[in-house]
């Protein structure tokens, strides 16, 4: 009897107090998990809203040219809610405006990552990778941003990319399509100019080199690479023009500029203008074996033979498996008049350098 009053007690009256209990108990955790929540989101408001007003100071501070103050303000902006992509932002634009790329770089890379989606962070983030010259990178986000925007495209900054990543098929392809309206830009004529000259498409890049050498009429670059163009044509009058050019707009007149003039006005028949230049460019460099047989054959086109036969002797000096020298060297001795021993000297290249019987049959073909 005992027994079942004390059961019917616990089942019946006692099991709903502790319900009540727990009710209570879980209601009290419900109160203060909500006031947690509630007090949570407030703190956040309140960290956003700090954090919006110092964007909002940094922005002052930057219409006013306060560099250090904006950029102080901008990081405590984003110290206050690092989640506030639009503090981000601001501060990477700052940054490239005043050419911090690093810190630019860091700050839109932060903001891309807050807000993937977000087709001017994608944009911003291949323009300061293009910047830093990491143009794979930039590569990746201006065709992200082709893919976000569908019709549009980027074709310089894709172009240049491409430019300097040596993809020169693309380059081409992007680049020409700006300049058809960009008609005044002379580093976008040349990049184009350029790209066909790395595809030994000579013909093809002269009106672009043309363009930025007329453009832009201080560079002396411009000038100087059509002028090798037109050599490799070969033009060597219109190369000559140009190297000159070159030079009255300041390119450095160094030996290799001597000695590649010489050559162009060696093509040309001025043989002793070709000497002239070769002897200044043996100025600065008296052991180069190029401009030193360039020398030689100088003298002679010239019909100096002798003189040649010095130069190619020190020709052979510098380096005694030149074979084109001594069969030229016997050449001049032929011409001179010294047959048996020109023939010596052209039989022993030839035992050098088997190549060359052909320019002793062509040699004799022409009367020699």
């Amino acid at each position: 009897m005992f027994l079942f009053s004390f059961m019917t007690y616990y089942f019946y009256i006692r099991k709903p107090v502790i319900k009540l209990q727990n009710s209570i108990q879980m209601k009290t955790l419900l109160l203060l998990l909500t006031a947690g929540t509630l007090f949570s989101g407030v703190a956040f408001s309140a960290d956003r809203d700090s954090s919006n007003v110092l964007l909002k100071k940094a922005k002052i501070a930057r219409t006013e040219k306060r560099i250090s103050m904006a950029m102080n303000l901008f990081k405590q902006s984003i110290e206050q809610d690092p989640t506030n992509a639009a503090a981000y932002k601001e501060m990477g634009e700052y940054a490239i405006e005043t050419r911090n790329y690093r810190q630019a770089y860091l700050a839109l890379t932060k903001w891309n990552q807050l807000e993937p989606e977000n087709h001017n962070a994608l944009l911003s983030l291949a323009n300061i990778n293009y910047m830093m010259s990491k143009y794979e990178e930039a590569l990746t986000f201006a065709q992200k941003w082709e893919n976000a925007n569908p019709g549009a495209t980027q074709d310089l900054l894709i172009g240049m990319c491409h430019y300097y990543l040596e993809n020169f098929d693309q380059a081409i392809t992007r680049l020409t399509v700006v300049a058809s309206t960009q008609t005044e830009d002379a580093s976008l004529q040349y990049a184009i100019g350029r790209s066909y000259v790395q595809q030994g498409q000579f013909e093809a890049a002269l009106p672009f080199y043309q363009k930025a050498t007329y453009i832009d009429r201080k560079n002396a670059r411009y000038p100087y690479e059509l002028a090798m163009v037109y050599y490799a044509i070969p033009d060597d009058k219109k190369s000559i023009t140009y190297m000159e050019m070159a030079a009255q707009r300041g390119w450095v007149m160094n030996a290799d500029y001597y000695e590649n003039l010489a050559h162009a006005y060696l093509n040309t028949g001025n043989y002793s203008r070709a000497v002239d230049l070769l002897k200044i460019s043996l100025e600065q460099r008296p052991y180069h074996v190029g401009a030193t047989f360039a020398l030689a054959e100088a003298y002679f086109k010239g019909n100096k033979f002798q003189d040649a036969i010095q130069q190619w002797d020190q020709v052979i000096q510098l380096d005694s498996k030149n074979a084109r020298s001594v069969f030229m060297m016997g050449v001049a001795y032929q011409k001179l008049g010294q047959k048996d021993k020109g023939a010596i000297l052209c039989d022993k290249a030839i035992g050098m350098d088997n190549s060359l019987r052909s320019l002793k049959q062509n040699l004799l073909e022409g009367g020699l």
